[in-house]
């Protein structure tokens, strides 16, 4: 009886394990590697798809690439602690997880970044889903010492164009974020 009750937590661990090799153990969304070793499947099979439906219509899979920073996120955790900085993680996580499709993939890139990847979305879309994410962050407040704390993001939009690899891709969508913030940060802004 003993051995299978060791089995079970065993198995129960490894289990643990495996999730934790591919989810953000805070935000419950994956992490980079996780967020990689899916969209990299999915952004491989639309090139090949792509290649074929191109040479047999001309027809274009969009793509598109979203990546976003929390605002001042070290900020919020100098002045309040990490434990509200977890709390605004633990939301943004939360956001994603309800807002987005099932078919899109997300994750936490590292600190205060997430990545998103939206399967036959083009630009328009992708900035239509950004604002989306960005307008829930903002109108989300985080209470700690007794005030309401607002939360804002930075967002950087991309979509695949077939002589990129999806790291490229990655990439620039980081560097439109990075635009965002030096225009005021808390917007949306294209790379073209």
């Amino acid at each position: 009886m003993a051995k299978k009750q060791d089995i079970k937590k065993l198995e129960k661990e490894i289990e643990r394990l495996q999730h934790l090799a591919y989810y953000d153990e805070l935000t419950d969304v994956y992490n980079r590697r996780g967020f990689l070793n899916v969209t990299n499947r999915a952004f491989e099979s639309i090139s090949l798809r792509r290649t074929e439906i191109e040479r047999r219509i001309g027809f274009q899979i969009p793509f598109s690439v979203i990546f976003f920073d929390i605002d001042d996120f070290k900020k919020i955790n100098d002045l309040y602690g990490h434990d509200v900085g977890d709390k605004v993680l633990k939301n943004v996580g939360k956001i994603l997880r309800l807002k987005l499709r099932p078919s899109d993939f997300y994750g936490r890139w590292g600190g205060e970044e997430f990545v998103l990847a939206l399967i036959g979305a083009n630009m328009e879309t992708g900035r239509i889903v950004a604002e989306k994410i960005r307008g829930e962050i903002e109108q989300t407040k985080i209470v700690a010492k007794g005030k309401k704390i607002g939360v804002t993001a930075s967002f950087g939009v991309v979509v695949y164009r077939k002589e990129k690899k999806l790291s490229e891709i990655i990439k620039e969508a980081d560097q439109a974020m990075y635009e965002a913030k030096k225009q005021g940060k808390n917007r949306v802004v294209l790379q073209k």
